[in-house]
């Protein structure tokens, strides 16, 4: 998987990542599964996160607090809600055991959704360092600043609410404290 990559040897991964959200990230039919925490206005997140954020488990809380903040106020997503995976994350990225690393299965689509796509976009944050960041984000078609900082928004939310709730499981803690890390150098 992904996460037992070192960092800078996913960067492989981000044009077959951003080909996967692009193919996914297309209208849901009225009826698609509702999730009341994945693909919502990051306004939504804004009680929980601050706790988690206040909770003692999270590095540097201030600095994230001040962070959330300013994302938290990023324009929600206008248009038809869309397909969302909703937990993409380096430990549910099945790749290759090669030299240079392919993508070979996304697993674990138990929280799939409608909604926001910036929400999995945020495996920018959680998978990458800057430069594979950078190259993620070109790879995508066309994403806008709002859409980006939303995304970064839904690292701070992913990353709080990892680092709050794994610290018996050292992979997932790891994931969280990257996500953050990465959030707060961006």
């Amino acid at each position: 998987m992904a996460a037992e990559l070192p960092v800078a040897d996913r960067r492989p991964l981000a044009a077959p990542l951003a080909d996967f959200v692009t193919r996914l990230h297309v209208p849901a039919p009225d009826d698609a599964p509702a999730n009341p925490v994945r693909g919502v206005p990051l306004r939504d997140r804004h009680d929980r996160v601050v706790r988690y954020l206040e909770s003692g488990r999270v590095p540097r809380p201030r600095d994230l607090r001040a962070l959330w903040e300013g994302l938290a106020d990023t324009p929600a997503r206008t248009g038809p809600p869309l397909w969302v995976h909703g937990d993409l994350h380096p430990a549910n990225l099945l790749v290759t055991a090669a030299d240079r690393p392919c993508l070979a299965a996304v697993l674990d689509f138990g929280d799939l959704t409608s909604g926001d796509p910036a929400t999995d976009l945020a495996a920018a944050w959680m998978l990458f360092d800057a430069p594979g960041r950078a190259a993620f984000r070109a790879a995508l078609p066309h994403v806008d600043p709002h859409t980006w900082d939303r995304a970064r928004g839904w690292a701070v939310v992913l990353g709080a609410a990892t680092g709050a709730h794994s610290s018996d499981d050292p992979l997932l803690d790891a994931i969280g404290r990257h996500a953050l890390a990465q959030a707060l150098d961006s």
